[in-house]
């Protein structure tokens, strides 16, 4: 082929390739979006111009008809210069574009063309121009498609589906209004994540979980549990906790969700018949928390727990601080060591109000007896609890029980059904740096106070 039979491939070539160019740019999806708002508005207008009284009035409707009828398409974006941040999600959602429509305000039902439901509310409390769309919603602001904007980015593993940078919905889209807010009691639009405060709370999550460095060392801080890259959850895993149908994708979302309404046994197995490592490995220690749950609990506590990220950058002017609570008065000391109880999360392993140990594997339960002839009886193991605080308290003296809590039970020294199985995953720390002075001593009251009573004494 001679150098000038080249020249007119590639000039054809190049050609198409920018005759190509211009047709996805015509057809950009979000382009439609914007043609039938401008359609929308133009068809209102018409119609306001068609009852107009007045001839000047019908002159002014008449030339807004058609500024819609000829309006360009551009894409839209708010600069939140604050959070360093550009987000185009008013491309599509044009109605609440504050220079296309100044008024936030239309008779339109449906997205993208409505405008936002709570002007006098969130709108007036969160300029869109200083806060932009993402801090509240989630998603990925830079995004002009749907599926980018509203579902973020998207990663296949196998025949998995792995997503970050998603939106959030109701409910879980409170979760970014306790990004800010720590007063989330009086927070209006945030009760879902202020319930899920109340519930990790509750539970005595903090007995083995700690935020940002406040709490139990027995499992994971969950003060970053929101920025988990999601490549990092292992899809047999995610697969195995039988999400519904809408909650397939693997999220960060999704995956907490699973913890509360499953049992996080059946699907974060590990290893605890060592048939892949050299020891035996528990599963998770999480007990099964949804038996407790009423209805909406466990999408509270996921809200709550989507608030915890270190990705956000929000400047500290943003924030709204929570002012600091008193600790109430109490009649007794039984009733203070109460609250230390909860305060210190202690109900995470010994059940609220201290009832009924929850699950840990492994674990001797007060109904089993030691037996290393089933090394493998996953079921067996399953069934290991953390010790009913009535049916040992009192078992101790008070001497006893303060040098307990004060030292601990290290996980070595936890008793196994299977001497051969894995250690148990729920331990006791020391409490002796936490738990001390009036609160201690409190507390060895309550838990005396509910030990069981017979007769001639404890």
């Amino acid at each position: 082929m001679t150098l000038r039979q080249w020249f007119y491939v590639t000039t054809f070539a190049l050609l198409g390739v920018f005759v190509y160019a211009l047709y996805i740019d015509h057809f950009r999806e979000w382009k439609p979006y914007q043609r039938e708002y401008y359609r929308r508005m133009a068809a209102e207008t018409r119609a306001r111009m068609e009852k107009a009284a007045s001839p000047e009035e019908k002159q002014r409707l008449s030339n807004e008809v058609w500024s819609w009828d000829w309006r360009g398409l551009a894409i839209k974006q708010i600069i939140a210069r604050d959070l360093g941040r550009a987000d185009r999600c008013v491309t599509c959602h044009v109605g609440m574009d504050e220079f296309t429509n100044p008024s936030l305000t239309n008779d339109f039902k449906e997205n993208p063309y409505k405008p936002h439901p709570d002007l006098s509310g969130l709108v007036k409390k969160h300029s869109f121009q200083k806060f932009g769309c993402v801090v509240c919603h989630g998603g990925q602001g830079l995004a002009t498609t749907v599926r980018g904007a509203h579902e973020g980015i998207e990663v296949h593993y196998g025949e998995s589906h792995i997503a970050s940078q998603y939106m959030l919905r109701p409910p879980f889209l409170q979760a970014n209004c306790a990004k800010c807010h720590a007063d989330l009691d009086k927070t209006r639009g945030a009760e879902v994540a202020a319930k899920g405060k109340a519930l990790f709370e509750k539970h005595g999550c903090v007995g083995c979980h700690s935020i940002n460095g406040v709490g139990g060392i027995i499992s994971v801080d969950l003060g970053d549990i929101a920025d988990k890259p999601p490549e990092r959850i292992a899809p047999h895993d995610f697969h195995l906790a039988k999400m519904p149908a809408d909650r397939e994708s693997i999220t960060v979302q999704n995956w907490i969700l699973a913890h509360m309404t499953r049992d996080p046994m059946t699907f974060v197995r590990n290893d605890p018949e060592a048939k892949f490592n050299l020891e035996p490995i528990a599963p998770s220690g999480m007990p099964p928390f949804y038996k407790d749950f009423q209805e909406g609990d466990a999408e509270a506590l996921t809200a709550w727990l989507l608030s915890h990220s270190h990705e956000e950058k929000i400047p500290r002017e943003y924030y709204v601080y929570a002012a600091p609570k008193p600790e109430p008065k109490f009649a007794s000391a039984a009733e203070h060591g109460k609250f230390v109880f909860q305060k210190f999360g202690c109900a995470g392993c010994h059940g609220i109000d201290g009832k009924k140990g929850r699950r840990n594997f492994n674990g001797l339960a007060k109904t089993q007896k030691q037996d290393a002839s089933k090394p493998g009886d996953f079921e067996e193991m399953a069934k290991g609890e953390e010790p009913t605080l009535p049916d040992t308290m009192g078992t101790f003296t008070r001497d006893e029980l303060r040098v307990k809590i004060q030292n601990g039970v290290p996980p070595t020294s936890v008793a196994k059904f299977n001497p051969e199985g894995p250690t148990p995953p729920g331990f006791m720390p020391p409490w002796k740096e936490k738990v001390k002075g009036p609160e201690l001593e409190d507390l060895i009251s309550y838990l005396q106070s509910i030990a069981k009573k017979e007769e001639g004494g404890w």
